[in-house]
């Protein structure tokens, strides 16, 4: 019983966390625990359960009589997701630069090269998340990953604010060709130097995007 009641959690969770981070479940909407229990065929037990576990990441909040809603990130939450971003990865990146080895930088340097406008999306997210989440793994500082973790999802989701802009992927692109380059060049500065540029591009992009929001939406694949 145990386990198909654990089954049943990950299985709301997972329809949950895609349904906000594809936009299928906007921002600051209602979630309806009955729709969602009548769609997955599961009962709302482990649905409320999952909606208890996204609460503690920041996906979703809870109004005492008034239901469930998505998270509605605010210009003050862009700013300070950023800022501990850019204070996490280009810390990190003093003692990550000291551990990547040639393959994996090699390629990471492939995955963005590789890509071109008609790249599906999901190509370019998974090579984004590769190369930050692998400058916080490599350091090996396992409090500031436990601190990066928290902030992943939140990430995610002004990930997609940001990729609006029609700029956004041949810039970021370039951008992370320049980190990884310098990585590979054992050039821990100028590493860091485009790390910042890039975060900091990214960060005033979404400030940008999200002072005129519009629905994201699943791409299509």
């Amino acid at each position: 019983m145990a386990n198909k009641s654990n089954g049943a959690i990950g299985k709301a969770y997972q329809y949950l966390r895609e349904g906000i981070l594809s936009g299928d479940l906007p921002l600051g909407s209602p979630i309806s625990e009955m729709e969602i229990s009548a769609k997955l065929q599961i009962s709302r037990s482990p649905i409320r359960e999952a909606l208890r576990r996204m609460e503690t990441e920041g996906l979703v909040y809870r109004y005492p009589g008034r239901g469930t809603f998505v998270t509605n990130i605010t210009r003050k939450d862009l700013e300070e997701i950023f800022e501990l971003r850019i204070m996490f990865e280009v810390q990190a990146l003093n003692t990550a630069s000291r551990y990547f080895d040639d393959k994996f930088l090699e390629a990471l340097e492939r995955d963005f090269a590789d890509l071109n406008p008609d790249s599906q999306p999901q190509q370019y997210y998974d090579a984004n998340t590769r190369l930050h989440r692998g400058i916080i793994a490599y350091a090996g500082n396992k409090r500031m990953e436990k601190f990066y973790k928290q902030l992943q999802t939140q990430i995610a989701i002004v990930t997609r604010i940001s990729a609006r802009d029609p700029e956004h992927f041949v810039l970021s692109r370039e951008r992370h060709l320049a980190i990884v380059r310098a990585l590979k060049e054992r050039d821990v500065e100028k590493a860091k130097a485009c790390l910042t540029i890039h975060l900091e591009e990214v960060r005033d992009r979404t400030i940008k995007g999200y002072s005129q929001p519009v629905p994201l939406k699943r791409e299509v694949h």
